[in-house]
């Protein structure tokens, strides 16, 4: 009897979770809903957890999730397409929110973003999670607003126009990696050039490119070769 108790009581809990995360979502477009506090940088330090911290309510636990997601989507969005104007950087969201709705990458934006940094990988997805670019000061002023942003993304605020065609990766255009070739062109915003997964057993529309010696400086996205099935 105890253990269906606790099984019964972790399922309602689970639920309210759930139904507290649909709440802030659609109560924020609403209120204009801020999730980055000033100290909203803490989220990511290490710091002991006290007795008061233990007992969150579910809806600070929903808080906290849906503010972390979004720092990680601001994360992306700045380093990947800072220079590349609105237009860019909802085309990198889009990306990214995509991958969270395939099988071969994380469902949530955290575990896209921040795929390959686990220590003995060298695969970053990203490759400004890995090659030092968050440990360099950002440009302020458009830092603020790409957080901004992607809060207003992630609460529903600012609708995402599918402009990639659900791209699941891309690539600056000075660089011709191998694995374009195994995947449809959808389209090119700015200085990239998005694909998504070609389906099972068809021919990619771009011919396969050899690969090239010369990389972008700008953080290029390297897609995984798996596939899903489709």
């Amino acid at each position: 009897m105890k253990e269906q108790l606790h099984a019964a009581n972790s399922r309602a809990d689970g639920a309210l979770l759930v139904a507290v995360s649909f709440l802030i979502l659609g109560v924020a477009p609403l209120i204009g809903f801020n999730l980055f506090a000033d100290t909203f940088d803490e989220v990511f330090s290490p710091r002991p957890v006290t007795a008061q911290q233990a007992v969150e309510s579910p809806v600070e636990i929903a808080t906290a999730r849906l503010a972390t997601e979004s720092q990680c989507l601001a994360q992306a969005m700045y380093h990947e397409a800072r220079g590349e104007g609105l237009e860019g950087q909802l085309a990198v969201a889009e990306v990214v929110l995509e991958r969270t709705r395939n099988i071969n990458y994380g469902n949530t934006v955290c575990a896209v973003v921040y795929e390959g940094i686990e220590p003995g990988r060298l695969d970053c997805q990203f490759s400004f999670a890995c090659d030092g670019s968050m440990d360099r000061p950002k440009e302020e002023p458009i830092w603020r607003e790409t957080r901004l942003l992607a809060e207003k993304i992630m609460t529903g605020q600012v609708k995402l126009a599918d402009k990639t065609q659900r791209a699941i990766a891309y690539h600056s255009v000075d660089v011709k990696p191998f694995w374009s070739g195994n995947m449809i062109k959808t389209v090119q915003i700015g200085n990239h050039v998005f694909y998504r997964f070609a389906p099972k057993n068809a021919a990619a529309v771009q011919p396969a490119a050899p690969k090239v010696q010369r990389v972008s400086t700008q953080a290029v996205d390297r897609p995984k070769v798996r596939f899903p099935k489709l």
